[in-house]
């Protein structure tokens, strides 16, 4: 097992998105459709956790500090590490953005509580905006389509930003 996802899953901690906006967010992910069987085009994200990873992955991105306020406070636990599959790829992006954020000798940047924590901040910073994509009144764009767009926009953004 990967030593970030490891670290990150050995113990319970709680993932969370803004409470104020838990109904727009439940609208785009297919696990609280009625039924079950929404049509992905329309309803992109299977489960909250991967519209939380591309709302963390939006602040990011978009260099979007994360929000100061305490998760737990205006937020809505949704899940947490240990009853979801987190990707080994998602727990060591994590660990890499806490490090940045917080410095190589930040104390929490080794405590899995302050990395999820800070994951959240970021997320409930990015949650907005990924919304704002998803709303997007282009009726020639399903909503997946809308959500690749974006999540591909994000990418091609920060990579010119390394670009020389």
């Amino acid at each position: 097992m990967n030593y970030f996802k490891a670290l990150l899953t050995s113990r319970t901690h709680s993932l969370f998105l803004p409470a104020k906006w838990k109904d727009d967010i439940q609208r785009y992910v297919r696990q609280h459709q009625q039924g079950g069987s929404s049509n992905p085009e329309a309803v992109p994200f299977g489960r909250q956790l991967d519209f939380w990873a591309l709302s963390f992955a939006t602040a990011v991105a978009r260099g979007v500090a994360p929000l100061e306020t305490p998760p737990a406070q205006g937020g809505h636990k949704f899940v947490d590490t240990r009853a979801v599959e987190l990707s080994a790829e998602l727990c060591e992006l994590l660990a890499v953005v806490a490090l940045g954020t917080l410095g190589p000798d930040d104390e929490g940047v080794e405590d899995p509580a302050r990395i999820i924590e800070l994951a959240n901040q970021y997320a409930a910073a990015g949650c907005e905006e990924l919304l704002l994509r998803l709303r997007d009144p282009d009726l020639r764009l399903s909503t997946l389509d809308k959500a690749i767009n974006f999540a591909t926009e994000l990418v091609l953004g920060a990579q010119q930003r390394r670009s020389p």
